[in-house]
């Protein structure tokens, strides 16, 4: 369970950011905190999309950033920080559309986007974004309720939570459209022969073989 929630960009005077620094991350607006849903009290699996934290930035529109230990609760959806790696607190930040989080492979950010699903306003993951292509994710949460043993031979059951990451592609400034990343899938964004032949020659089973094909697709003319 999260210990706290803090307002605004506090939490950088816990990494050893000075005073001023801290003040000025604390300049935005909308510090509220909106949640999807709280975390039972017992369950199995995991809230968070990432296995454990990672070190990765935070960065805001103002050109500032700052390295620290980090991963997304999807069950809450909020960004959590560990300021100290040899303690255990954790801080829930605030959800703004003017701070990212770069994981490295993927950077977080919240926006409302307009989707084959209709408009969405969550936390996306941005794989890629070239010339002619946006290829996104959304962590998505599953959570099986708690169930009571139905007989006294079983065993009463706690709720069990799943996230798995479902996938946007846009292709020449064309809507968001869910996908899963299989080529007869992928296939169907593109018209062009050397597309047909690159899926052809090359296998999709990753997020970074679908950023690969999508830099190939850059390079074509058209």
């Amino acid at each position: 369970m999260l210990k706290k929630t803090i307002l605004g960009m506090l939490l950088f005077a816990f990494v050893g950011v000075n005073a001023q620094r801290a003040n000025n991350f604390m300049s935005d607006g909308g510090m509220v905190i909106f949640t999807k849903e709280k975390e039972p009290d017992t369950f199995t699996g995991s809230p968070y999309y990432e296995k454990d934290f990672i070190v990765g930035v935070i960065n805001d529109d103002k050109g500032r950033s700052l390295d620290v230990l980090m991963r997304y609760n999807a069950l809450e959806d909020v960004v959590v920080i560990k300021p100290l790696e040899n303690k255990n607190e954790e801080f829930m930040l605030p959800k703004l559309k003017t701070i990212t989080y770069n994981f490295g492979d993927y950077t977080y950010f919240i926006d409302n986007l307009k989707t084959n699903n209709g408009n969405i306003e969550a936390y996306f993951a941005e794989f890629y974004k070239g010339k002619k292509s946006l290829f996104l994710g959304q962590p998505t949460v599953e959570v099986t309720p708690p169930q009571k043993a139905k007989t006294g031979y079983d065993k009463d059951k706690p709720a069990d939570i799943d996230v798995e990451m479902v996938y946007y592609l846009s292709v020449d400034g064309e809507m968001l459209k869910e996908t899963r990343l299989k080529e007869k899938d992928l296939e169907d964004f593109f018209k062009s022969r050397e597309m047909k032949k690159y899926f052809d020659d090359n296998k999709i089973k990753t997020e970074k073989d679908v950023v690969k094909m999508l830099k190939y697709y850059d390079t074509l003319n058209g």
